[in-house]
C-alpha cells in the first residue's frame, strides 16, 4: 500500500538517493557525473525543504511529498509557488523509482500536489523538463500544455474538470 507523507529536511538524503537511482534506472543515456553527485543533491534538497526554493521567479517556499511502500521511499514530488510563466506554482521535481513506474505512483503524487495547491488557492501549475526526457509525456498525458520545448503548464489544474484523474487511471510514472 502506497503511503504519502510530507517531506522534512531530514528526508533530504533519501530524496537525493531516489533522485539519483531513478535517473540511473530510467534516464541512463541522458545523465552525467553531476546527476550522480549525492552531496550536491542532498544539499540542494536540504536547502529547498529548510529554506525554500531559490529558483527564478520563486516566491521562496518549497515543499515535497514522499511516496512510500512499506517504509521504503519509492518516489517524491517537490513544488513551490512561483511567478514563472504567469503560474501560481511550479512542479520542481517528480521522480518514481523504475520498479514502481506505470503503477499510478506518479499520478498519485501529481494529484496530491494539485489538491494541496488547490486547497490553498492556487489555480495554475508549470513544470520544466529537458526536451530529450521521454517522461515529459506523463505531463502531457495528464493535461499539461506545452509552452515551449522546455516547459508546460496546467492553466486550470485537472480537478476543475469532471472526471479528471479518475481512480485507477495510471500514468507513465
Amino acid at each position: 500500500m502506497i503511503h504519502i507523507r510530507d517531506a522534512q529536511p531530514d528526508d533530504a538524503a533519501a530524496i537525493a538517493r531516489v533522485l539519483i537511482q531513478t535517473k540511473e534506472e530510467s534516464l541512463a543515456g541522458l545523465i552525467d557525473d553531476h546527476d550522480r553527485d549525492f552531496k550536491f543533491w542532498h544539499d540542494r534538497w536540504l536547502r529547498y525543504l529548510r529554506d525554500g526554493s531559490s529558483a527564478q521567479k520563486s516566491r521562496g517556499d518549497g515543499f515535497a511529498i514522499l511516496a512510500e511502500d512499506g517504509g521504503d521511499l519509492i518516489g517524491f514530488a517537490g513544488y513551490h509557488h512561483t511567478l514563472r510563466w504567469g503560474c501560481d506554482a511550479e512542479l520542481e521535481s517528480l521522480y518514481v523509482r523504475l520498479p514502481w513506474q506505470r503503477k499510478g505512483v506518479g499520478l498519485t503524487l501529481l494529484r496530491d500536489v494539485m489538491r494541496r495547491l488547490r486547497a490553498e488557492g492556487s489555480r495554475s501549475l508549470c513544470v520544466g523538463f529537458s526536451p530529450e526526457n521521454p517522461y515529459k509525456r506523463f505531463y502531457f498525458k495528464h493535461g499539461a500544455v506545452a509552452i515551449n520545448p522546455h516547459w508546460a503548464f496546467w492553466a486550470a489544474m485537472p480537478w476543475d474538470s469532471p472526471g479528471a484523474f479518475e481512480m485507477g487511471q495510471t500514468g507513465d510514472l
